[in-house]
């Protein structure tokens, strides 16, 4: 059974490996996948577990597959795992700083080593304060976890244990302890090749549920240091599991089973063709991939989609489909070319007309919204969101929407500056610059303040880059003002001019819509399952030429 992601390594320094392939059709709900929960800035000096169904822990490590080898347990039910460095209990967290338990990164380790936890775990029962610990592939006891040097020195004479030796661990290195006490259980240093590995239940006879940061979680969990800093924890959960703890945060868990059922195919498909990049994980938590906390929102509603739809993906030719979602279309989805990528292959991700979310449309808050710029607000919100990429805009006087879509999407928006220069972009850069609500939009308002062309049905805003055919046929670029020839002669044509010269500079960006207009609308969904369609009826419009299996 193929896993989505692999790794050449359990190291937590080495790049996640995306398979050049897709989910085969062998490819089941039984699948196993890593979800960030902290990581990066929000990594934790400690993370707390706390047991809600089952009872006590495993530690380990997990391979390439995502098998969890166990080297230890405890039979607490409130633990926490911390770097091991200096930590502080305060206010029931691990930190750095002051707080009223301190575990220390300085231990006695007594002589010799054991061939397994059970050997390890009965030696350490006999000294005050010790515990096993894994350290490079061999167990060892370990005594107390001290501040300092000479707080384990005068703590090896008072326990009389003269041939201990005074230890540290590497950057790779993490401590379990018991949350409450600060008290050592288990200590774990893999080194650079295994990450921390909890599992929960002290066997697998029970699904455990646990509780960290406030949310309930299936699966086991991975820690990982990061570069020697605080601890990655990372969610080691079956994709059906995973689905679980994402449908009820991506879509309400009391709307019709069948748009529920259609929001689980899509989260399982994008799960496994998810290519954002994580270092040590599949995927994040956040809407950054799909959002996902866990079984505080789920309900016998929600598990029902999940499991009437287990296995299932959203396939183009045969392959799991990259399947994204928003909240509301406004009207009309939008090709993925023409908002991500021009070059995208991806041929099921293809603008429909909708005609189904209208139903539902006044129900949803902000479904239509407007946004409304003077000449130098849009100015200053274009800079601030484009001065990094090499824009710089002096004085915008005009927007407007150069290129529409087959489905009436904008496809390409055009502002030009007060000496007639012209930048165009596409509609996602402007949603994202201006805070826009979606992608299905309209601009209104300033004036277009240009040469009028084709009978007065079209607008030029200068004559930078236009050309002139002379009575010999020969083409030329126009320079200076521009004549034209009337009836009385030849007239000068004055510079464009705007509103803006006339201190009425505002433009409007009205729209509806909510998120980024590419694949499934979620209230489209549920506007057609209130209409009676099922989950397959749903998808199949949304995604063009797919197949649901």
């Amino acid at each position: 059974m193929r896993k989505f992601l692999t790794r050449l390594l359990l190291v937590f320094l080495s790049a996640v490996i995306c398979l050049s392939g897709v989910a085969s059709a062998a490819d089941t709900s039984e699948d196993t996948l890593r979800v960030g929960l902290f990581y990066d800035s929000k990594a934790l000096p400690g993370a707390n577990l706390e047991n809600a169904v089952g009872s006590g822990y495993r530690f380990g490590w997990y391979d390439a597959d995502l098998a969890f080898h166990e080297l230890g347990y405890t039979s607490q039910t409130q633990i926490s795992m911390v770097k091991t460095q200096n930590v502080t209990l305060s206010n029931g967290n691990y930190v750095d700083g002051i707080g009223s338990v301190t575990v220390g990164c300085y231990h006695l380790q007594l002589q010799g080593s054991s061939t397994s936890f059970d050997g390890a775990l009965d030696q350490a029962s006999r000294v005050p304060g010790g515990f096993p610990a894994w350290i490079d592939g061999a167990y060892h006891v370990r005594v107390g976890a001290y501040t300092t040097k000479e707080e384990a020195e005068a703590a090896r004479d008072e326990l009389g244990l003269r041939e201990a030796e005074i230890v540290g661990t590497s950057g790779y290195a993490v401590s379990v302890v018991v949350t409450k006490t600060g008290e050592p259980i288990f200590q774990f240093d893999g080194g650079s090749a295994y990450a921390l590995g909890v599992q929960p239940g002290l066997d697998s006879s029970v699904k455990a549920v646990t509780w960290f940061k406030g949310y309930r979680y299936y699966g086991g969990f991975q820690y990982v240091r990061d570069h020697g800093g605080n601890l990655e924890v990372l969610n080691v959960v079956s994709l059906d599991d995973y689905v679980r703890g994402v449908l009820p945060y991506e879509m309400s868990n009391d709307w019709p089973l069948e748009a529920l059922k259609a929001q689980a195919v899509c989260a399982r498909t994008y799960a496994v063709t998810n290519t954002s990049g994580h270092r040590d994980f599949d995927v994040c938590a956040t809407t950054h991939c799909q959002m996902y906390q866990g079984l505080n929102l789920s309900n016998e509603h929600t598990d029902q989609a999940v499991d009437e739809t287990a296995g299932e993906f959203v396939r183009y030719h045969g392959a799991p489909a990259i399947t994204y979602y928003s909240a509301s279309d406004g009207g009309a989805t939008e090709d993925v070319r023409n908002i991500w990528n021009a070059n995208a292959n991806l041929p099921h991700l293809k603008g429909v007309v909708d005609p189904y979310e209208a139903d539902v449309a006044d129900g949803i808050s902000q479904y239509n919204w407007s946004y409304t710029f003077t000449s130098s607000e849009l100015t200053a919100e274009m800079n601030d969101a484009l001065s990094g990429r090499g824009y710089s805009f002096t004085e915008i006087i005009n927007v407007y929407v150069s290129e529409y879509s087959e489905t009436e999407n904008p496809i390409s928006i055009t502002f030009v500056d007060r000496s007639g220069k012209t930048w165009s972009f596409g509609p996602e850069t402007i949603r994202i610059a201006l805070g826009l609500r979606s992608n299905r939009f309209d601009v209104t308002g300033g004036d277009s303040g240009g040469y009028s062309v084709n009978d007065g049905s079209e607008t030029l805003a200068s004559v930078r880059g236009v050309y002139a055919i002379s009575g010999e046929g020969s083409a030329a670029a126009i320079t200076g003002e521009p004549y034209v020839i009337t009836s009385s002669g030849t007239k000068e044509l004055s510079a464009p001019t705007t509103s803006s010269s006339q201190g009425n500079d505002s433009f409007t960006f009205s729209g509806a819509g909510n998120g980024h207009n590419v694949g499934m609308s979620q209230q489209g969904a549920r506007a057609m399952a209130l209409r009676g369609m099922d989950y397959i009826d749903i998808l199949t419009f949304y995604f063009s030429n797919v197949e649901i299996w």
